[in-house]
């Protein structure tokens, strides 16, 4: 699957057909086809796989950290770490489904689930005062939506240096929770 992923990081998903990964792995497209029936089945299998592990990243940070600040630093900066280890992943996932063929993972609730951890977290700093928000989802969607973008450029526009890519996140991240905090949100 890491295959179908580097052809769509290279050349985009319009150009992922199953005789360009079978011709990438060294085998035919018709044994290909009995693994995956379709290049749907396959994008969806490579989606999964990929949300199951940033599931789990998350599922990790959601049981081990009590603190919701924490928890909400450490969930944006593995978000942005799962990204930038492997933007073909990255991209095939994000990036490059405008075509419906992901579909089918949206009625699957598990594939929210790392997005709901991240609300989960922003509602229960929320609750406890840490965090000013008249809307804690649209919270979590401004500092997700943050996040993703600064992957997003740092991924695809290369004739910009955005210098230590971790580190702007961090700074980013900062700014989201001091800005929500509750000396931030009064001035």
């Amino acid at each position: 699957m890491a295959a179908a992923a580097k052809i769509v990081g290279r050349d985009g998903l319009a150009q992922l057909s199953m005789r360009g990964v079978a011709d990438s792995l060294g085998v035919t497209a018709g044994a290909l086809y009995r693994y995956y029936p379709s290049k749907q089945d396959l994008i969806i299998d490579f989606c999964r796989d990929a949300i199951t592990d940033l599931r789990n990243r998350f599922d990790e940070i959601h049981r081990t950290t009590d603190d919701p600040l924490s928890a909400i630093r450490s969930m944006l900066k593995v978000y942005a770490r799962f990204g930038l280890e492997d933007r073909d992943r990255f991209r095939m996932l994000f990036l490059e489904n405008d075509q419906g063929l992901t579909a089918p993972l949206m009625e699957d609730e598990a594939t929210l689930l790392p997005y709901r951890q991240l609300a989960e977290q922003v509602a229960k700093a929320a609750t406890a005062g840490l965090i000013v928000t008249a809307d804690s989802e649209r919270s979590t969607q401004i500092i997700w939506g943050g996040v993703h973008g600064l992957v997003t450029l740092s991924s695809t526009f290369n004739d910009f240096d955005f210098g230590n890519v971790d580190q702007l996140v961090d700074e980013m991240i900062e700014l989201f929770i001091s800005g929500l905090s509750p000396q931030g949100a009064s001035k």
